[in-house]
């Protein structure tokens, strides 16, 4: 089975949208349209209250090519702006429950490269860095990373660069759960024990396909189901909330790589 680039965002958006509960405080970063479609499809489509802070914009109500472009201009169409630093605080509060990630490489315990790729004094590759990406896995009570491009140099045994813990804390009255899952464009794979474990496998993927592009010994389940396609809802809602498909632009184009006709 192949599928097209439409097609994966489409599932790998509802697939995070899917992990988010009610009355969650979802964070999203800039330039993260896939996260940022799954929080506002999540917001319309749970139960019981949903809130996204996407950017510093609360409730974000705009369209996303206004977030993208900079979140305030939203300042009008939110019930509020929160600062980078009063964000910070509701993390360390935890009344943010919730941030979707995309970094550049995720290991077996969840650890999270935004970095750079390769030796430290000469990289092959160098990213934008953490901010707070350090800070967070240890904060809030759950962190969900998500990577269009499932081959074992993004999904390696160890990433080249610690940029954040996947392996959260807890204290006497705090836990932070830290990196629970990671949805790929073949997969829905969880974090337990330090393990990957395999939740779901996408429709155009299998077993074999998704060990092999993992550069990390998975738990495949022999009854791991495929990943639920979207409903008709959902479709609606995506189409509702992003009417110019602005998630495509995170699937790679690579025409025929592992079965997937991705242009």
């Amino acid at each position: 089975m192949t599928a097209s680039r439409g097609e994966i965002a489409d599932l790998m958006v509802v697939a995070l949208a899917r992990m988010v509960a009610a009355g969650d405080v979802v964070g999203v970063g800039l330039g993260t349209p896939i996260a940022l479609v799954a929080a506002l499809v999540a917001r319309h489509t749970t139960q019981h209250g949903v809130h996204v802070l996407a950017g510093g914009a609360l409730d974000v109500s705009g369209g996303v090519e206004a977030h993208l472009r900079d979140p305030r201009d939203q300042r009008s169409l939110t019930p509020g702006f929160v600062p980078h630093l009063d964000s910070m605080d509701m993390a360390e509060r935890q009344a943010m429950t919730l941030q979707f990630l995309r970094p550049a490489q995720i290991d077996r315990f969840g650890n999270l490269n935004t970095s750079r790729i390769g030796v430290r004094s000469a990289p092959a590759a160098r990213f934008s860095g953490g901010l707070a990406t350090a800070d967070v896995p240890a904060l809030l009570p759950r962190v969900i990373a998500y990577h269009p491009d499932h081959r074992p140099r993004s999904l390696p045994a160890q990433v080249d660069w610690i940029t954040g813990s996947g392996r959260g804390w807890a204290g006497n009255t705090w836990k932070a759960a830290g990196t629970v899952a990671v949805v790929t464009d073949l997969a829905v794979i969880e974090f337990v024990e330090s393990r990957g474990r395999v939740k779901s496998i996408h429709p155009w993927s299998n077993a074999s396909t998704v060990g092999e592009s993992t550069g990390f010994e998975l738990s495949l389940p022999e009854d791991a189901p495929p990943t639920p396609e979207p409903t008709s809802d959902e479709l609606e809602t995506l189409d509702l909330v992003d009417p110019l498909r602005r998630r495509d632009e995170e699937v790679p184009d690579r025409a025929g790589r592992d079965g997937r006709t991705t242009s």
